[in-house]
C-alpha cells in the first residue's frame, strides 16, 4: 500500500514520463501512485480515490489471489456485492478508528451504504478505464457493473433547528482545552453561517477572509473542479474568529502575508487540522449536544443531534437561508452549486399546507350538466 508520506509528493501532479510499454512491470501500489497522480485534483480526491483503490487491491489480493490487471468482470460484480456486507467481519471491520499500520486496523467501519458503494465503483471505473488507456488491461471490468439506484427524498431532512445550533455552541465552547474549546466553537460558526465544505475549510487560510470597503470580508476557497468560490464572511463571523485567533495567541487583525491554516490542530503549534480530526471533533460536538439535549428534555432534538454530521450544518444553513429569504439563486450562489435544482429541496413545505393547496385546483364542469 502506498505509504502515507508520499500525498504531498502524488499532489504536485508529476507528468507521466513512462512509455506505454513500461508500465507493464509496475506492481499494483506503483500503479496506483501513478493513477493518483494523473487523476486526482485535490487532497480530499486523492484520499477518497486512494481509499477506495486500496481497498479492492487487498479484497482481490487476499480473496482472489490477483492483481489488477488480473481482475474480471465476474470479480468486480462479487467485490460491489461484498462492498454492502464485507466478511468475514473481523478481518475487515473494525468500529474503532487504527492508524494504518496498526495490528487492529481495518479497511471498513462498517458495510456501505448505496452512495458509497456507488462511488466505490465508479473511482474502481476511473481506476480501470486510466489501466486500459495505458495498455495495462485489455478492458474496464467495472464498465458495466451495475451501480446502486439512489432514492433522493424530495426535501433535505438532515438539518438542525435553531435551538440545537444554540447547543453546539454552547457545548463546543466547553472544552477544559482553551485552544481546543475556541477552535471548536468557531467551527461551528463556520460551518453554520457559511455552509463551506469540510475539504473547502480544511485547505483555507487565515489570510483567505479578505476585507474590502472596511467591513465587506470575503472568504476564498478552492471549491469543487478547482474553482475559486468567494464566501461571504458576516460580521457576527468574524467576530467569532478574531475571538479565536486572540485565544490562540494571534493578532485580531490577519497580516497579508499570515500563513496560518484556517482550521487548526487544538494545540500551540498553528498546524493544520486533518479532515478527519476536524469531522471527528465535530462528531463529538453533536453527541455532547445531544446529551444536553436529552437532559434538558428535549428527546426528538437529541435523537437528531446523536445522528448529525458535520454536513448536516451546510443543510441547516442552506434551508434557514432558504427559508428566511425564499431566493434559490441566492442559497445556491452561497452552496456553490452548479444547479438550482438541489437547492430546491432546502425549501420545505408543510404537509397540510401543501395539501390545502392542492385542494384548490378543481376539475372543470362540463356545460350543462
Amino acid at each position: 500500500m502506498i505509504a502515507d508520506n508520499v500525498e504531498g509528493q502524488i499532489m504536485s501532479h508529476e507528468t507521466e514520463s513512462l512509455e506505454e510499454s513500461d508500465f507493464q512491470g509496475l506492481s499494483d501500489d506503483q500503479l496506483l501512485h501513478k493513477w493518483l497522480a494523473a487523476r486526482s485534483s485535490c487532497s480530499n480526491s486523492y484520499r477518497v480515490m486512494r481509499k477506495e483503490a486500496e481497498r479492492f487491491v487487498l479484497w482481490g489480493q487476499s480473496t482472489l489471489g490477483k492483481c489488477l490487471r488480473e481482475i474480471v468482470f465476474e470479480d468486480a460484480c462479487a467485490y460491489a456485492v461484498f462492498l454492502s456486507d464485507p466478511q468475514p467481519n473481523s478481518m475487515w471491520v473494525s468500529k474503532i478508528k487504527f492508524p494504518r499500520g496498526h495490528p487492529e486496523w481495518r479497511p471498513f467501519a462498517r458495510p456501505l451504504n448505496a452512495s458509497s458503494r456507488r462511488l466505490a465503483i465508479t473511482q474502481l471505473g476511473g481506476l480501470y478505464n486510466w489501466m486500459v488507456e495505458r495498455g495495462c488491461c485489455g478492458a474496464n471490468p467495472f464498465r458495466l457493473v451495475q451501480k446502486p439506484e439512489l432514492i433522493h427524498s424530495a426535501v433535505i431532512t438532515r438539518q438542525i433547528p435553531l435551538t440545537g445550533i444554540q447547543l453546539l455552541l454552547e457545548t463546543a465552547g466547553g472544552s477544559t482545552n482553551k485552544l481546543k474549546s475556541a477552535r471548536d466553537r468557531f467551527m461551528v460558526a463556520l460551518f453554520y453561517l457559511t455552509g463551506i465544505r469540510t475539504f473547502e475549510a480544511v485547505n483555507a487560510n487565515m489570510n483567505s477572509i479578505q476585507t474590502f470597503s472596511g467591513t465587506e470580508r470575503w472568504l476564498q476557497v478552492i471549491g469543487r473542479r478547482n474553482k475559486l468560490r468567494n464566501i461571504p464572511v458576516t460580521a457576527e463571523l468574524y467576530s467569532e474568529f478574531v475571538q479565536y485567533r486572540t485565544a490562540f495567541g494571534l493578532a485580531p487583525t490577519i497580516p497579508d502575508n499570515d500563513q496560518t491554516p484556517l482550521l487548526l490542530a487544538a494545540n500551540s503549534r498553528l498546524k493544520r487540522a486533518h479532515s478527519s480530526t476536524v469531522l471527528k471533533a465535530m462528531k463529538a460536538i453533536m453527541e455532547r449536544a445531544a446529551t444536553l439535549a436529552r437532559e434538558r428534555e428535549l428527546p426528538d432534538l437529541s435523537v437528531q443531534l446523536k445522528s448529525a454530521s458535520t454536513h448536516w450544518l451546510r443543510h441547516s444553513c442552506f434551508s434557514h437561508l432558504a427559508a428566511e429569504t425564499g431566493n434559490l439563486v441566492l442559497v445556491n450562489t452561497l452552496a456553490g452549486n452548479s444547479s438550482v435544482e438541489s437547492i430546491a429541496r432546502y425549501i420545505p413545505v408543510e404537509d397540510q399546507i401543501l395539501l390545502r393547496g392542492s385542494a384548490l385546483l378543481k376539475l372543470p364542469v362540463a356545460r350543462g350538466s
